[in-house]
């Protein structure tokens, strides 16, 4: 299997060209390598616009190699004016509000649709907090409407704490690039 390295200031190192299952991330977990979901591969934390790590780069490579993987490694060290990184990361930054500001809005819709259906379940039981009638034909089913109420309970308070991290998340990715501006007109 063939597998490219490559560094650059605008992306980082990266790794392309690796499958599940392989056997290729335990090496790459074991020289620091995070797989990244939102990019679809694995790359090197806080690589961008630094130089490349050289000796890290050639371990990872090393092992790969020893591991019976074909390695190709690209490393161009070419750095980018200050004005690039900024404008590049402030996009970045605004990109990650709006996505962190979706997933809040999708988590709170599914915050009320779990307390409704909560709220349903409640209703679905005997009426006036009536006991249950231990041996009596409706003891099972009055069994089940209360396992079906305190489950959607809990599944609404889970759902309800999920979206109020998800508007956090937002609110604070939304201020992130302001705060890094403020920081600079000081």
């Amino acid at each position: 299997m063939s597998l490219s390295i490559t560094h650059t200031a605008a992306e980082g190192t990266l790794i392309d060209g690796t499958a599940r299952g392989d056997g290729s991330a335990e090496i790459l977990k074991r020289h620091g390598w995070r797989w990244g979901g939102s990019i679809s591969c694995w790359y090197v934390p806080r690589s961008r616009d630094h130089a490349a790590r050289r000796r890290e780069i050639d371990a990872t490579a090393d092992q790969l190699r020893a591991a019976g993987f074909t390695v190709e490694v690209t490393i161009d060290d070419t750095y980018r004016s200050a004005a690039e990184v900024e404008a590049t990361t402030t996009v970045r930054q605004e990109e990650r509000a709006t996505r962190l500001a979706d997933s809040a809005e999708r988590k709170g819709a599914a915050a009320e649709a779990a307390d409704a259906a909560a709220r349903r379940a409640h209703e679905a039981l005997p009426p006036m907090g009536e006991p249950i009638k231990v041996g009596h034909h409706s003891e099972g089913r009055h069994r089940s409407a209360i396992a079906r109420a305190d489950a959607a309970m809990r599944r609404s308070i889970d759902a309800d704490e999920e979206a109020k991290r998800a508007r956090e998340r937002a609110a604070i990715a939304a201020a992130a690039t302001e705060q890094r501006n403020a920081a600079h007109r000081i």
